[in-house]
């Protein structure tokens, strides 16, 4: 061998350990234990025995009140999902976005429902709550997070390379200003509460949402939701859903609601105040019925509202007897964030590219019609077993996401192997997240049953 080639060769070889070295630092087999032999489990089901929860009393009558807060800044943002968007402001407000906020009050015990017209809940506004509100009598622990999912709101609210991807170039502006309107929002609520009668409703749908990761797949298509009447006459609606905003999306460059914004101006007819929060909405898409965007925000909203409106004055309303509260600490496998089927990135190099927080699972109830807010977009191929459950315990089961954590996608195990978005670039936990958050939520379903009655209220 000359000496020409031999330095070729020399080269080559240092080339190959060095990227060998890199693969042994940054890379790792993927982790596909069971979950339920794990210490993050058994973690996750001892937090949710053992924390506190709220509880009214039940010999005190339940008053409510509710505000809608604009959510708009004074100052420019880039726009969330910034993926398409490139970094650049909103331009306009199209149909502007808020903070909506129902305040329940029982005795000495309130909570705060409240909705976003965001992406998410983002985890450092959640982490600065409890600080901004503490001396109003609101932490974390009474106040149930959810967001509207739209894909057209503000963004530059999460402090990492990922979230400038998904969010646009941070400023530390953006978390403070949304702090400051959700307490605006909730103590304007809490000025005006009046006892109330509510009655439960769910309602199917057709060609409002289909199965977006599979084709002829599972579709949860029912709304469900309350229907509140207020002592002074007034009405309010509160309600979930599991299709994507995502009609305005891509280079729609102007602030909005997207179809659930459009959707509160259509219930302007039949209520004083309306309150939407996203649903189950992983796997699931909005129907695909018009080319043009603002038309398909027109259709989604037009649906939901014609479905709603077809059975509002046929929903009983009953005397509310209790509401609870509940939150508990979770906690995950290792991150495993595939490079293909069989190799992850290690945990150090995923944090530092996505950042670290801590999630929970949040629970809301009025007597057995109860809410839990996940940390996710939750799939709703994993409804029906779920539904189940909570009919055995007697319980009205609604799921939220975005409750200030955010984890990626929890889809059905089935489907973990499928090199798709959902699936793939934004499953980041997995396996077998599906069985294990559906094992949590049915914890809590039993953990509820337990604190209140069970029975339909009179």
């Amino acid at each position: 061998m000359n000496k020409k080639l031999k330095n070729l060769f020399i080269g080559l070889l240092s080339v190959f350990f060095v990227l060998l070295l890199l693969l042994f630092i940054a890379l790792k087999p993927l982790d596909n234990s069971p979950y339920n032999k794990q210490a993050f489990y058994k973690n996750s089901l001892k937090s949710i025995h053992s924390t506190p929860h709220l509880i009214g009393n039940k010999d005190s009558i339940i008053a409510c009140g509710w505000n809608k807060t604009n959510l708009a800044p004074p100052f420019k943002t880039c726009i969330a999902i910034d993926s398409k968007r490139n970094g650049k402001h909103f331009e306009n407000i199209s149909d502007s976005i808020y903070v909506r906020s129902i305040i329940f009050k029982q005795g000495n015990v309130k909570l705060a429902y409240v909705s976003l017209d965001l992406l998410i809940c983002p985890p450092e506004v959640y982490n600065m709550l409890d600080t901004i509100l503490s001396s109003y009598g609101y932490s974390n622990s009474n106040i149930f997070l959810s967001a509207t999912h739209t894909h057209s709101s503000i963004g530059s609210w999460h402090d990492s390379k990922v979230g400038e991807i998904f969010a646009g170039k941070y400023d530390s502006r953006v978390p403070k200003h949304i702090c400051d309107k959700i307490q605006e929002s909730i103590l304007a609520a809490e000025k005006d509460i009046l006892p109330f009668t509510y009655g439960y409703f769910q309602v199917p749908t057709k060609k409002l949402v289909y199965n977006r990761l599979i084709s002829g797949g599972m579709v949860d298509s029912m709304i469900r939701g309350l229907k509140i009447l207020r002592s002074d006459g007034s009405r309010g609606l509160l309600y979930n859903f599991s299709a994507h905003a995502t009609c305005l999306h891509g280079q729609e460059m102007d602030l909005s609601g997207d179809w659930p914004g459009y959707a509160s101006k259509l219930f302007d007819s039949i209520t004083d105040f309306s309150i939407f929060s996203a649903g189950a909405v992983g796997s699931h898409g909005p129907y695909k019925s018009k080319i043009n965007a603002i038309e398909e925000c027109r259709y989604l909203s037009a649906g939901v509202y014609t479905a709603i409106r077809s059975i509002w004055d046929t929903i009983p309303c009953s005397t509310p007897k209790t509401i609870y509260r509940h939150m508990s600490n979770l906690t995950l496998r290792e991150p495993n964030f595939r490079v293909n089927k069989y190799l992850v990135i290690k945990p150090w190099l995923f944090n530092s590219l996505f950042g670290k927080e801590k999630i929970h699972l949040s629970s809301f109830a009025i007597d057995s019609y109860a809410f839990i807010g996940l940390p996710c977009d939750f799939s709703g191929e994993l409804y029906p077993t779920l539904l189940q459950d909570a009919h055995e315990k007697q319980i009205q089961l609604m799921l939220t996401s975005f409750n200030g954590g955010f984890i990626g996608y929890i889809t059905h195990d089935d489907r973990y192997d499928i090199n798709a978005y959902e699936t793939r670039t934004m499953n980041w936990f997995g396996p077998q997240n599906g069985a294990y958050f559906s094992e949590l939520i049915k914890r809590e379903l039993s953990y509820i049953n337990s604190k209140i009655d069970s029975s339909q209220p009179e």
